[in-house]
């Protein structure tokens, strides 16, 4: 291979490297910094935030420009693959006859629900589905936790007791778009996310000012945690943060791992004491007996939304039921359910294998590449929240972290990155 070739390549990867990771960053936390913009000014977030779907839209169209550019799209047809587009074929041609065809009250605007459908969260699972090495992510790492950071500071700055709270009204931080659930969430993203790169995960061989943000960027998403009261994040944190800390410990610093565990249990006590003194509704994740049980509304009600979900697709199990829960006129807060309901025994079947097979690779991307182990657990915690209260149509989340588990080469374990190649492929037979 000539000099020019390999400099030629070199200059593909760097650009391909900044898509991918802008693509990521903006999938994660774009839209959360985005909508805390407009409120430092006074305006309306809901709004303000429209450019900047649009925006997201036209980068997606410049990242697949890249790709082909890049001339490895190889358009192959793979079982993966397959699964993909008969589940896609079936959810979207179902969203088309309820909302064109039966008019199927939808709960919402179908022109905005289809926009963000097809403009947002379909071209965004396509574009990380089609970009094959993992690590050109890696750029998106310090961004994404720099940002989670800023919006978690901000936050708890506007939402330090119980009258704040009453202040904002639904809004979370002041900000209408975020409520409760995706606020919690977004509290423990800047954990995971806080914690990999304070324990050098990887040996990533960040520097001392960087480690020392991240620890501060996972303290505060430890308060962002439990002021949003989401029981659903608290469930995430408590099962991917002990994750991390064996990931320290196996692939990171050991010293460092052990101090962020001291150093946590500190801001955890110190959060929860500081909370309940200032009256946050801490009883609604830890301190009600009945808080996870169906005697808590809020409990009761997703119960309801689960049994109407699964009946309805019994009512309708080949071509399921609609879109939307029919008495609720929304999501059923179980993607799963939702799979079934919306599609029937089919495309239901065909969700739940590629919520196997995405989670199978992300446990193989955890083992094989420590380094980009992260991304598994941003896919894990989108993937458990979407149990409790996520939906399908409008998750750009967990489809994104979802397209790049069932898109991206398995690195072998101990291969370097000029042993694997930087490379993009479509729908490759490796897969």
């Amino acid at each position: 291979m000539s000099t020019y070739t390999t400099q030629m390549q070199g200059i593909r990867s760097s650009r391909l490297s900044w898509v991918a990771s802008v693509a990521l960053t903006g999938n994660l936390v774009g839209f959360l910094i985005v909508s805390y913009i407009p409120d430092a000014l006074g305006v309306n977030s809901r709004v303000v935030t429209i450019p900047f779907r649009a925006l997201m839209l036209a980068f997606l169209f410049y990242a697949v420009f890249r790709i082909l550019e890049s001339g490895h799209l190889r358009m192959r047809i793979s079982p993966t693959s397959l699964l993909v587009i008969f589940f896609w074929i079936a959810y979207c041609s179902r969203f088309i006859v309820d909302a064109a065809v039966l008019q199927v009250p939808l709960g919402g605007p179908p022109s905005e629900m289809a926009l963000y459908l097809f403009g947002i969260v379909l071209p965004t699972f396509i574009v990380l589905y089609l970009i094959r090495d993992i690590r050109l992510y890696q750029k998106a790492l310090v961004w994404t936790m720099l940002g989670l950071g800023a919006c978690c500071a901000v936050s708890m700055l506007r939402t330090r007791t119980a009258l704040d709270l009453a202040k904002t009204g639904t809004g979370y931080g002041a900000n209408d778009v975020v409520n409760h659930i995706l606020y919690g969430h977004m509290g423990v993203t800047a954990i995971l996310l806080g914690l990999f790169v304070f324990l050098g995960i990887g040996h990533m061989g960040k520097s001392w000012y960087i480690r020392l943000m991240a620890g501060g960027v996972a303290c505060l998403g430890i308060f962002t945690v439990f002021a949003s009261g989401s029981r659903g994040a608290l469930i995430a944190g408590v099962f991917l943060a002990p994750v991390v800390i064996y990931l320290g410990l196996r692939r990171g610093s050991r010293l460092l791992t052990l101090s962020a565990c001291l150093a946590l249990g500190s801001v955890f006590s110190g959060t929860v004491a500081y909370l309940s003194e200032n009256g946050m509704r801490l009883d609604r994740v830890l301190l009600s007996s009945n808080a996870y049980s169906a005697r808590n509304e809020s409990v009761y009600n997703r119960e309801g939304m689960f049994t109407d979900a699964w009946r309805e697709y019994l009512e309708h199990p080949v071509a399921g039921s609609s879109i939307v829960e029919r008495n609720t006129l929304s999501y059923p807060h179980n993607v799963i359910l939702e799979g079934f309901m919306a599609t029937g025994t089919f495309g239901g079947s065909a969700f739940v294998l590629l919520v196997a097979l995405a989670s199978y690779r992300a446990f193989r991307f955890m083992n094989s590449d420590p380094m980009t182990a992260w991304i598994p657990l941003c896919f894990f915690q989108q993937l458990i929240g979407s149990m409790f209260s996520g939906g399908l149509y409008g998750n750009m989340l967990l489809w994104g972290m979802m397209a790049i588990m069932l898109g991206a080469d398995i690195i072998p374990q101990g291969a370097t990155v000029g042993q694997f190649g930087i490379v993009f492929a479509g729908l490759s037979p490796e897969r």
